[in-house]
């Protein structure tokens, strides 16, 4: 698979935990609430997604590092990210089965770094590829749509009514991680549920009626788990999709796990486009380069 195809693909599928939004801290440097008590946590998803929402209404930045594991391809990188709906900034430096790439979302584009190889297949000599969100071209409107809505659940607030809507926390507790207090949520997420939410409307029906079969009478469920700091900001975030992937029948059916890890909450994120004389269409490359 080219290079940035696996970026793009990788971009989709992990964005649902890229981003979150958090207070700005009072002094430069990573914050991680330790200075605040902690609340019971909520036994309920509705009183967690309220208590969330409150602590997302300032400044919304934040890196995180990420490693997650797909089949046999394990995705690694740091996410500098700023989540303001329309105005969403993230850089992503990953490194994607052994290969390394770069991602920037600024001004609802994505631009991909393209790779030596990739730039001699698709016969171009610009550095960057770029993916209008907006665009009418059928094939990048796909995209840009699907990734719109994963750019939109990094919102932690969003995550949480992700867990109210689709599935349920199973039980909490109160503990610490790396010195900080937290509180550690076990969540399990309905994949139907999910599925309906994110791409039920996208679908047409006769591809919908194919997934409904496949998925009959199959209780699918993904655990996750969340640790939330003092101002409910998340400190890490985990996901299992293993169990899923092999109910459902899929290609990849060896581990499917990811983890992120939270920092330097508040702070400023610099995300700027690439020179213009180095970025060209990447649907229209991908049409050259075939």
């Amino acid at each position: 698979m080219r290079a940035s195809i696996k970026l793009t693909a990788a971009a989709a599928a992990l964005a649902l935990l890229v981003t979150g939004c958090g207070t700005r801290p009072s002094e430069p440097g990573g914050n991680k609430g330790g200075e605040l008590a902690l609340a019971t946590p909520f036994a309920d998803a509705l009183g967690l997604v309220e208590a969330a929402k409150q602590g997302t209404r300032k400044s919304k930045s934040s890196k995180a590092t990420l490693d997650a594991t797909r089949g046999g391809t394990r995705v690694t990188g740091t996410l500098l990210t700023y989540y303001d709906g329309a105005a969403s900034k993230v850089e992503a430096n990953l490194t994607i089965g052994g290969e390394a790439g770069i991602l920037r979302l600024v001004d609802q584009t994505l631009f991909i770094k393209l790779p030596a190889a990739e730039k001699a297949q698709l016969k171009t000599d610009k550095n960057w590829g770029k993916i209008d969100l907006n665009s009418e071209d059928p094939q990048a409107k796909a995209m840009g749509k699907a990734m719109l809505k994963s750019f939109e659940m990094g919102d932690p607030a969003k995550l949480l009514e992700l867990v109210e809507k689709t599935g349920r926390i199973t039980r909490s507790e109160q503990t610490r991680l790396d010195g900080v207090p937290a509180n550690h949520y076990f969540v399990e997420f309905d994949a139907m549920k999910q599925f309906n939410l994110f791409f039920g409307e996208d679908v047409p029906a006769d591809q919908r009626a194919k997934i409904e079969k496949r998925l009959e009478g199959k209780d699918l469920r993904i655990p996750a788990e969340l640790w939330l700091n003092a101002e409910q900001l998340p400190l890490k975030v985990t996901m299992d999709m293993t169990s899923f992937m092999k109910s459902v029948g899929g290609r990849d059916t060896g581990e499917a796990k990811s983890t992120y890890v939270y920092s330097d909450w508040g702070l400023p994120v610099e995300v700027t486009p690439p020179p213009a004389a180095e970025v060209g269409d990447y649907a229209e490359m991908v049409k050259q380069g075939n």
